[in-house]
Order: structure tokens, then C-alpha cells, then sequence
């Protein structure tokens, strides 16, 4: 089935903001209140805590607005479906210095969040975010994407960072393993 691809801009910030504030996130109900914004911060688990979704949400609108939250919204038809968090490494505050010793000054997309629509997961909906998100990094200059997948027998909601396979049939390669974390890594321009 063929989905719609279109990167997030301001003039989609209601409809990305509606779709994940009508989720229902019973599996994981912190993650109701995200926003797609904790890996972009870099406050303390307390303070992360403490933050509602209400500010989560007026925060993402205005980094979206700003330019600093970029990734994109999957459509069948006009209804959203999808969500992917696909932005330039640097602005993942969480992990900051964590990946310098891979990075080492290149510019460095990073894919972190899949949000599926219940009805659609399964469907290649973010196979199709992931290929949209490679693309648009390439055409944008960068060097490499770097992504962060976990490893998971539970249900398929917890595989919100994708799953091994769909970053290898696109070629990205294991440069790291802590557990069940697995730093996938793709290069861009080899030289």
C-alpha cells in the first residue's frame, strides 16, 4: 500500500499535535504526555516528570515553528498515521557527547521515534518514514543517520524505535551493541 510522506512544517504542527494527543497510550501512559520532546531535552528525570503534556505539546509546536523539530507524518489519504522523529543528531539534547567518538564532526542525521497508528502497524508505514527520512537526509548534505533500535519480545508498541530489520534492508550496519540497544549506523557519503 502506498502511504503519503510529508516532513513536518509549521503548517502541520495542529495535525502532528492532534494525532499524537488523540493516541491512546494505555500501553505506556508517560508517553502521552512526550510530545516527541524528551530526547530533545536535556532536563532531569524529576523535572522531565514533572512536565505536563500541555507543555510538551506548546514546547513542540514552537520548535516546530522554529525549525528545530523536524521528521515526518505518514497519510493514508488525509488521515495521519504516522509519526517519525528524524532530526540532526545534535539536537537529540539527551544524547549529548554520546555518540562524538562515532560522529567525530560529521553532520549526523538521527532517527529515534516511530509513532504507528494502531489500525496500520505491520504495514510498512515506518519502513516508508525511514526510506522518506534517509532521502531527505542525503538531499539535505549529510554524511551519515545514525538510529537506536531496541531489541523486544513485548508488544509492537515497544518497538517505537523501529525494528533491526527494516535499518538493514536499507543498508545501515551495527557500529555498537549495549544489551538490547543496537547503534545502527548508515553511511551517507563514504568519504
Amino acid at each position: 500500500m502506498e502511504y503519503t510522506i510529508k516532513p513536518l512544517t509549521p503548517d502541520l504542527s495542529p495535525v502532528f499535535a492532534d494525532y499524537l494527543g488523540g493516541l491512546d497510550f494505555g500501553h505506556s501512559p508517560h508517553w502521552a504526555t512526550c510530545f516527541c520532546r524528551f530526547y530533545q531535552t536535556n532536563c532531569s528525570s524529576a523535572d522531565w516528570q514533572g512536565r505536563t503534556g500541555e507543555e510538551n505539546r506548546t514546547e513542540a509546536i514552537a520548535a516546530i515553528a522554529a525549525g528545530t523539530m523536524e521528521g515526518h507524518l505518514a497519510f493514508d489519504g488525509d488521515k495521519c498515521i504516522g509519526w517519525c522523529n528524524a532530526n540532526d543528531v545534535e539536537r537529540f539534547l539527551r544524547f549529548e557527547d554520546d555518540f562524538d567518538h562515532l560522529t567525530k564532526g560529521k553532520k549526523v542525521g538521527c532517527v529515534i521515534c516511530f509513532v504507528i497508528h494502531p489500525a496500520y502497524r505491520g504495514r510498512g508505514v515506518a519502513r516508508s518514514m525511514l526510506k522518506e527520512a534517509v532521502r531527505v537526509f542525503k538531499a539535505k548534505g549529510y554524511a551519515a543517520v545514525l538510529a537506536l533500535p531496541v531489541e523486544s519480545e513485548s508488544g509492537s508498541e515497544k518497538r517505537y524505535r523501529g525494528t533491526l530489520n527494516m535499518y538493514r534492508e536499507l543498508g545501515f550496519q551495527e557500529a555498537e551493541r549495549h544489551d538490547n540497544l543496537h547503534v545502527m549506523w548508515l553511511d551517507l557519503d563514504p568519504a
